[in-house]
Protein backbone atom coordinates (compact mmCIF):
# COMPACT_ATOMS: atom_id res chain seq x y z
CA UNK A 1 0.00 0.00 0.00
CA UNK A 2 2.90 2.41 0.55
CA UNK A 3 4.74 1.71 -2.21
CA UNK A 4 1.70 2.28 -4.21
CA UNK A 5 0.95 5.80 -2.29
CA UNK A 6 4.36 6.78 -3.55
CA UNK A 7 4.12 5.64 -7.14
CA UNK A 8 1.22 7.63 -7.62
CA UNK A 9 2.46 11.00 -5.83
CA UNK A 10 5.29 10.79 -7.88
CA UNK A 11 3.58 10.37 -10.99
CA UNK A 12 1.00 12.84 -10.18
CA UNK A 13 3.89 15.17 -9.22
CA UNK A 14 5.21 14.37 -12.62
CA UNK A 15 2.32 15.48 -15.12
CA UNK A 16 1.78 18.89 -12.49
CA UNK A 17 5.48 19.85 -13.01
CA UNK A 18 6.08 18.54 -16.74
CA UNK A 19 5.21 21.52 -18.54
CA UNK A 20 6.98 23.77 -16.29
CA UNK A 21 10.02 21.64 -16.96
CA UNK A 22 9.85 21.48 -20.70
CA UNK A 23 10.03 24.74 -20.93
CA UNK A 24 12.99 25.02 -18.56
CA UNK A 25 14.97 22.45 -19.45
CA UNK A 26 18.44 23.21 -20.74
CA UNK A 27 19.69 21.36 -23.37
CA UNK A 28 22.48 18.47 -23.65
CA UNK A 29 24.98 18.05 -25.61
CA UNK A 30 23.18 14.59 -27.93
CA UNK A 31 19.98 16.31 -27.50
CA UNK A 32 17.51 16.35 -30.69
CA UNK A 33 15.71 19.63 -31.49
CA UNK A 34 13.61 20.17 -34.55
CA UNK A 35 13.55 23.93 -35.94
CA UNK A 36 11.13 25.29 -38.42
CA UNK A 37 10.66 28.52 -39.86
CA UNK A 38 7.11 29.84 -40.75
CA UNK A 39 6.65 29.75 -44.87
CA UNK A 40 10.25 28.36 -45.49
CA UNK A 41 9.74 24.58 -45.81
CA UNK A 42 14.03 24.91 -47.26
CA UNK A 43 14.32 26.00 -43.65
CA UNK A 44 13.07 23.27 -41.45
CA UNK A 45 15.75 20.95 -40.11
CA UNK A 46 16.34 18.33 -36.78
CA UNK A 47 19.67 18.35 -35.27
CA UNK A 48 21.74 17.02 -32.95
CA UNK A 49 23.60 19.12 -30.27
CA UNK A 50 26.80 18.16 -31.16
CA UNK A 51 29.91 17.19 -28.86
CA UNK A 52 31.00 20.98 -28.49
CA UNK A 53 27.35 21.60 -27.27
CA UNK A 54 26.56 23.46 -30.66
CA UNK A 55 24.29 23.20 -33.55
CA UNK A 56 24.66 24.13 -37.22
CA UNK A 57 21.70 25.99 -39.07
CA UNK A 58 21.59 27.73 -42.42
CA UNK A 59 22.09 31.48 -42.74
CA UNK A 60 22.99 31.26 -39.44
CA UNK A 61 25.84 28.96 -39.28
CA UNK A 62 27.19 27.44 -36.32
CA UNK A 63 25.65 28.66 -32.27
CA UNK A 64 25.99 27.37 -28.89
CA UNK A 65 22.74 25.38 -28.01
CA UNK A 66 23.52 23.56 -24.76
CA UNK A 67 22.65 24.80 -21.28
CA UNK A 68 20.30 26.98 -23.34
CA UNK A 69 16.14 26.36 -23.24
CA UNK A 70 14.30 25.68 -26.87
CA UNK A 71 12.78 29.12 -25.66
CA UNK A 72 16.13 30.78 -25.69
CA UNK A 73 17.41 29.33 -29.31
CA UNK A 74 14.46 30.36 -30.70
CA UNK A 75 14.65 34.21 -30.09
CA UNK A 76 18.48 33.84 -30.96
CA UNK A 77 17.56 32.44 -34.16
CA UNK A 78 14.62 34.87 -35.00
CA UNK A 79 17.07 37.67 -34.34
CA UNK A 80 19.66 36.40 -36.89
CA UNK A 81 17.48 35.39 -39.31
CA UNK A 82 15.42 38.77 -39.56
CA UNK A 83 18.69 39.47 -41.67
CA UNK A 84 17.52 37.58 -44.52
CA UNK A 85 13.52 37.17 -43.61
CA UNK A 86 10.79 39.58 -42.32
CA UNK A 87 9.49 38.71 -38.91
CA UNK A 88 10.57 35.73 -39.14
CA UNK A 89 8.17 33.34 -37.15
CA UNK A 90 10.62 30.33 -35.76
CA UNK A 91 9.79 27.54 -34.19
CA UNK A 92 12.36 24.87 -31.73
CA UNK A 93 10.87 22.16 -30.07
CA UNK A 94 12.54 19.29 -28.50
CA UNK A 95 12.00 15.80 -30.53
CA UNK A 96 14.12 13.57 -27.71
CA UNK A 97 16.87 13.52 -24.58
CA UNK A 98 20.47 12.46 -24.81
CA UNK A 99 20.12 9.68 -22.52
CA UNK A 100 21.57 9.50 -19.10
CA UNK A 101 22.95 6.64 -16.51
CA UNK A 102 22.40 7.16 -13.34
CA UNK A 103 22.73 5.23 -9.97
CA UNK A 104 20.54 4.57 -7.19
CA UNK A 105 21.75 2.43 -3.98
CA UNK A 106 20.48 1.69 -0.35
CA UNK A 107 16.90 1.58 0.88
CA UNK A 108 14.86 1.07 -2.11
CA UNK A 109 12.98 -2.35 -3.64
CA UNK A 110 15.49 -2.49 -6.48
CA UNK A 111 19.16 -0.87 -6.59
CA UNK A 112 21.24 -0.40 -9.45
CA UNK A 113 22.14 1.55 -12.69
CA UNK A 114 18.78 3.13 -14.32
CA UNK A 115 19.16 4.58 -17.95
CA UNK A 116 17.49 7.85 -18.01
CA UNK A 117 15.95 10.89 -19.73
CA UNK A 118 17.83 14.42 -19.40
CA UNK A 119 15.04 15.85 -18.26
CA UNK A 120 14.40 13.54 -15.37
CA UNK A 121 14.36 14.56 -11.62
CA UNK A 122 14.96 12.77 -8.37
CA UNK A 123 11.41 11.61 -7.72
CA UNK A 124 11.62 10.18 -11.37
CA UNK A 125 14.55 7.76 -10.51
CA UNK A 126 13.20 6.45 -7.22
CA UNK A 127 9.90 5.52 -8.49
CA UNK A 128 12.17 3.20 -11.63
CA UNK A 129 13.67 1.72 -8.30
CA UNK A 130 9.86 0.92 -7.04
CA UNK A 131 10.49 3.66 -4.31
CA UNK A 132 11.94 3.39 -1.07
CA UNK A 133 12.00 0.53 1.48
CA UNK A 134 10.08 1.13 5.16
CA UNK A 135 13.21 0.81 6.47
CA UNK A 136 14.93 3.98 4.89
CA UNK A 137 16.03 7.26 6.41
CA UNK A 138 14.34 9.16 3.90
CA UNK A 139 14.36 12.61 5.21
CA UNK A 140 18.48 11.86 5.02
CA UNK A 141 18.73 10.80 1.41
CA UNK A 142 22.11 12.03 -0.39
CA UNK A 143 22.56 12.93 -4.24
CA UNK A 144 26.48 12.40 -5.01
CA UNK A 145 27.37 14.60 -8.24
CA UNK A 146 31.19 15.36 -9.61
CA UNK A 147 32.16 15.14 -5.52
CA UNK A 148 30.16 17.23 -4.20
CA UNK A 149 26.52 15.86 -2.02
CA UNK A 150 23.55 17.61 -2.63
CA UNK A 151 20.60 16.74 0.48
CA UNK A 152 17.00 15.46 -0.32
CA UNK A 153 14.50 14.87 2.06
CA UNK A 154 12.76 12.61 0.58
CA UNK A 155 9.99 12.43 2.83
CA UNK A 156 8.59 16.03 2.44
CA UNK A 157 9.16 15.45 -1.10
CA UNK A 158 6.96 12.27 -1.65
CA UNK A 159 4.82 14.32 0.36
CA UNK A 160 4.42 17.15 -2.70
CA UNK A 161 6.60 19.38 -0.25
CA UNK A 162 10.01 20.87 -0.77
CA UNK A 163 9.98 20.55 -4.86
CA UNK A 164 13.57 22.21 -4.52
CA UNK A 165 14.97 19.16 -3.63
CA UNK A 166 13.57 17.21 -6.84
CA UNK A 167 17.08 17.70 -9.03
CA UNK A 168 17.19 17.42 -12.53
CA UNK A 169 19.64 14.35 -12.95
CA UNK A 170 22.82 14.44 -14.79
CA UNK A 171 24.56 11.67 -16.04
CA UNK A 172 26.87 9.91 -13.40
CA UNK A 173 24.83 11.09 -10.58
CA UNK A 174 24.50 9.01 -7.81
CA UNK A 175 21.12 8.53 -5.35
CA UNK A 176 21.72 7.31 -1.90
CA UNK A 177 18.68 6.45 0.35
CA UNK A 178 20.06 5.51 3.77
CA UNK A 179 19.22 3.43 6.08
CA UNK A 180 17.25 4.34 9.54
CA UNK A 181 18.88 3.61 12.71
CA UNK A 182 17.15 0.38 14.34
CA UNK A 183 15.06 0.91 17.33
CA UNK A 184 15.88 -1.86 19.83
CA UNK A 185 15.10 -3.12 23.48
CA UNK A 186 16.59 -6.17 25.29
CA UNK A 187 14.97 -8.40 27.64
CA UNK A 188 16.19 -11.96 29.31
CA UNK A 189 15.13 -13.95 32.45
CA UNK A 190 12.29 -15.54 32.81
CA UNK A 191 10.81 -15.61 29.44
CA UNK A 192 10.23 -17.93 26.95
CA UNK A 193 11.89 -16.30 23.88
CA UNK A 194 14.45 -14.16 25.69
CA UNK A 195 16.67 -11.51 23.17
CA UNK A 196 17.06 -8.70 21.19
CA UNK A 197 13.31 -6.67 19.06
CA UNK A 198 13.37 -4.63 17.53
CA UNK A 199 10.83 -1.13 18.08
CA UNK A 200 9.17 0.45 15.79
CA UNK A 201 9.45 4.49 14.40
CA UNK A 202 5.76 4.52 13.63
CA UNK A 203 4.25 2.40 16.44
CA UNK A 204 4.75 2.80 19.92
CA UNK A 205 4.46 -0.22 22.04
CA UNK A 206 4.06 -0.94 25.68
CA UNK A 207 5.73 -3.23 28.38
CA UNK A 208 3.24 -5.34 28.41
CA UNK A 209 2.57 -6.46 24.61
CA UNK A 210 6.56 -6.38 24.37
CA UNK A 211 6.49 -9.44 26.91
CA UNK A 212 4.09 -11.09 24.85
CA UNK A 213 6.09 -10.54 22.14
CA UNK A 214 9.26 -12.32 23.92
CA UNK A 215 6.40 -15.58 24.62
CA UNK A 216 5.14 -14.37 27.48
CA UNK A 217 6.93 -15.32 30.81
CA UNK A 218 7.90 -18.54 31.75
CA UNK A 219 6.44 -21.00 35.36
CA UNK A 220 9.85 -19.83 37.09
CA UNK A 221 9.14 -15.96 36.21
CA UNK A 222 9.24 -14.03 39.60
CA UNK A 223 6.39 -11.29 41.28
CA UNK A 224 8.84 -8.09 39.79
CA UNK A 225 9.77 -7.31 36.65
CA UNK A 226 13.30 -4.49 36.36
CA UNK A 227 13.10 -2.12 33.76
CA UNK A 228 16.41 -0.09 33.04
CA UNK A 229 15.69 2.97 30.66
CA UNK A 230 17.86 5.56 30.08
CA UNK A 231 20.19 3.98 32.49
CA UNK A 232 17.63 4.75 35.44
CA UNK A 233 16.44 1.11 36.92
CA UNK A 234 12.08 0.97 37.89
CA UNK A 235 10.11 -2.19 39.16
CA UNK A 236 7.08 -3.33 38.54
CA UNK A 237 4.94 -5.93 39.81
CA UNK A 238 4.50 -8.62 36.90
CA UNK A 239 0.32 -8.51 37.89
CA UNK A 240 -0.27 -5.15 37.35
CA UNK A 241 2.21 -5.00 34.03
CA UNK A 242 0.17 -7.93 32.63
CA UNK A 243 -2.81 -5.97 33.94
CA UNK A 244 -1.89 -3.21 31.78
CA UNK A 245 -2.40 -0.75 34.59
CA UNK A 246 -0.87 2.38 33.71
CA UNK A 247 1.78 2.84 36.42
CA UNK A 248 3.02 -0.36 35.72
CA UNK A 249 3.21 -0.69 31.40
CA UNK A 250 5.08 2.04 30.34
CA UNK A 251 6.37 2.42 26.64
CA UNK A 252 9.37 0.48 25.84
CA UNK A 253 12.05 2.98 24.11
CA UNK A 254 14.70 2.07 22.22
CA UNK A 255 18.17 0.61 24.26
CA UNK A 256 15.95 -0.53 27.08
CA UNK A 257 16.73 -3.14 29.10
CA UNK A 258 14.72 -5.92 30.72
CA UNK A 259 15.18 -8.45 33.23
CA UNK A 260 12.53 -10.83 34.70
CA UNK A 261 14.03 -12.83 37.28
CA UNK A 262 13.43 -16.24 38.70
CA UNK A 263 11.18 -17.01 41.72
CA UNK A 264 13.39 -17.43 44.98
CA UNK A 265 10.63 -18.65 46.88
CA UNK A 266 7.75 -20.67 45.67
CA UNK A 267 4.43 -22.01 46.12
CA UNK A 268 2.36 -24.91 44.74
CA UNK A 269 -1.38 -25.27 43.63
CA UNK A 270 -2.28 -28.73 41.56
CA UNK A 271 -5.75 -30.33 41.49
CA UNK A 272 -8.79 -28.55 39.82
CA UNK A 273 -7.19 -25.29 39.01
CA UNK A 274 -6.67 -23.72 35.66
CA UNK A 275 -2.64 -23.33 35.59
CA UNK A 276 -1.55 -25.87 38.34
CA UNK A 277 2.02 -25.50 39.16
CA UNK A 278 4.43 -23.42 41.13
CA UNK A 279 4.05 -19.62 41.60
CA UNK A 280 6.71 -16.77 43.75
CA UNK A 281 5.68 -16.47 47.20
CA UNK A 282 5.61 -12.72 48.51
CA UNK A 283 4.92 -12.19 52.37
CA UNK A 284 1.38 -10.58 51.68
CA UNK A 285 0.18 -13.62 49.28
CA UNK A 286 -2.93 -15.34 51.13
CA UNK A 287 -4.51 -18.54 49.40
CA UNK A 288 -7.12 -16.56 47.49
CA UNK A 289 -4.37 -14.35 45.50
CA UNK A 290 -2.76 -17.91 44.48
CA UNK A 291 -5.62 -19.43 43.08
CA UNK A 292 -6.32 -15.80 41.05
CA UNK A 293 -2.93 -16.21 39.35
CA UNK A 294 -3.11 -19.68 38.77
CA UNK A 295 -6.07 -18.77 36.33
CA UNK A 296 -9.33 -19.53 38.87
CA UNK A 297 -10.72 -23.02 39.65
CA UNK A 298 -12.19 -25.21 37.40
CA UNK A 299 -16.04 -25.83 37.70
CA UNK A 300 -15.88 -29.02 39.60
CA UNK A 301 -13.71 -27.77 42.35
CA UNK A 302 -14.88 -28.51 45.73
CA UNK A 303 -13.91 -25.18 47.55
CA UNK A 304 -14.89 -26.90 51.04
CA UNK A 305 -12.01 -29.35 51.56
CA UNK A 306 -8.96 -27.66 50.05
CA UNK A 307 -5.47 -29.19 51.64
CA UNK A 308 -3.03 -26.71 52.56
CA UNK A 309 0.18 -28.88 53.22
CA UNK A 310 2.81 -26.56 55.00
CA UNK A 311 6.56 -27.01 54.99
CA UNK A 312 6.27 -28.56 58.66
CA UNK A 313 4.61 -31.33 57.30
CA UNK A 314 1.48 -29.87 58.96
CA UNK A 315 -1.92 -30.13 57.16
CA UNK A 316 -4.76 -28.14 56.85
CA UNK A 317 -7.89 -28.31 55.32
CA UNK A 318 -9.41 -25.18 54.26
CA UNK A 319 -13.14 -24.70 53.41
CA UNK A 320 -12.93 -21.16 51.37
CA UNK A 321 -16.41 -21.42 50.51
CA UNK A 322 -16.85 -19.89 54.00
CA UNK A 323 -14.38 -17.08 52.62
CA UNK A 324 -16.42 -16.05 49.83
CA UNK A 325 -19.84 -16.30 51.37
CA UNK A 326 -18.85 -15.04 55.16
CA UNK A 327 -15.66 -13.15 54.68
CA UNK A 328 -14.67 -15.32 57.18
CA UNK A 329 -10.22 -14.50 57.26
CA UNK A 330 -9.74 -17.97 58.67
CA UNK A 331 -10.70 -19.33 55.05
CA UNK A 332 -8.11 -17.46 52.93
CA UNK A 333 -5.21 -18.04 55.21
CA UNK A 334 -1.55 -16.11 54.43
CA UNK A 335 0.73 -18.61 52.57
CA UNK A 336 4.53 -19.61 53.61
CA UNK A 337 7.47 -20.31 51.13
CA UNK A 338 7.09 -24.32 50.25
CA UNK A 339 3.54 -24.01 50.85
CA UNK A 340 1.25 -26.81 48.69
CA UNK A 341 -2.37 -26.14 47.77
CA UNK A 342 -4.44 -28.98 46.62
CA UNK A 343 -7.41 -28.65 45.16
CA UNK A 344 -10.09 -31.49 45.23
CA UNK A 345 -12.73 -32.75 43.31
CA UNK A 346 -15.56 -33.26 45.58
CA UNK A 347 -12.76 -35.69 46.90
CA UNK A 348 -12.51 -37.83 44.46
CA UNK A 349 -9.46 -36.65 43.21
CA UNK A 350 -6.45 -39.37 43.02
CA UNK A 351 -3.86 -37.34 44.59
CA UNK A 352 -1.15 -40.44 43.78
CA UNK A 353 -1.85 -40.02 40.04
CA UNK A 354 -1.22 -35.96 40.47
CA UNK A 355 1.86 -36.04 41.98
CA UNK A 356 3.42 -38.78 40.20
CA UNK A 357 2.13 -36.20 37.31
CA UNK A 358 3.88 -33.72 38.60
CA UNK A 359 7.19 -35.06 40.58
CA UNK A 360 9.36 -33.91 42.96
CA UNK A 361 7.13 -34.14 45.48
CA UNK A 362 8.07 -37.52 47.26
CA UNK A 363 8.26 -36.03 50.68
CA UNK A 364 4.49 -35.31 50.50
CA UNK A 365 3.92 -39.04 49.31
CA UNK A 366 6.28 -39.96 51.70
CA UNK A 367 4.21 -38.65 54.57
CA UNK A 368 0.93 -39.43 53.32
CA UNK A 369 2.54 -43.14 53.90
CA UNK A 370 1.38 -43.25 49.41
Amino acid sequence: MKRRIILITAILLFFITAPIIAQQYKLNVGDRINISVWGHQDLSKETIIDPDGRISYPLVGSIKAEDKTTAEIRTELQEALSEYIINPEVSVNLISYRKLRVTVMGEVRQEGSYEIRADNQVLDVISLAGGITENAEAEAAVLQRQGKKLNVNLKELLRGNNLEDNYQLQNGDQIFVPERERLTASIQGEVKAPGQYELSYDKEIRLNDFLAQAGSLTENAGEKIRLISNDKPIEFDVEDTLAAKKKANPIVQDGDSIYIPSALEEVTILGEIARPGSYEWNENMRLANLIARAGNTKDRANLEKIRLVRNNNEIQEINMQKFFEEDELTANPKLQPGDLVMLGEDDSVDWTRVFFMFGGFNKIKDFFGW
